[in-house]
């Protein structure tokens, strides 16, 4: 295989700057993906659980949300905590 000198490109100090730049922009957002990456792993490990703390008000939500299109009473307090503020359906009958 013949070898052969290689090619010199001309650059800047500003064109070096522009391109480490990148190279550190570039590894930030690798960086980042990989924490998002991670978070979403360990999520799937452990599904959020009703009972948890942090994610009860959530759940509550969503559980009060599903009971009003599905036309079921909100309570006022059950299992779930106290009432949400979301209103149910009318219990009137009149339509």
């Amino acid at each position: 295989m013949i070898r052969r000198t290689p090619t010199m490109i001309p650059m800047s100090d500003a064109d070096v700057q522009e391109i480490r730049d990148l190279v550190v922009e570039q590894k930030s957002r690798f960086e980042a993906k990989q924490k998002t990456l991670l978070a979403m792993k360990k999520v799937a490990e452990h599904p959020i659980q009703p009972n948890d703390p942090e994610t009860l008000p959530w759940f509550q939500l969503l559980v009060a949300e599903r009971n009003r299109r599905l036309g079921i009473p909100v309570p006022s307090t059950g299992i779930h905590g106290p009432s949400t503020g979301i209103p149910g359906p009318s219990t009137s009958g009149s339509s």
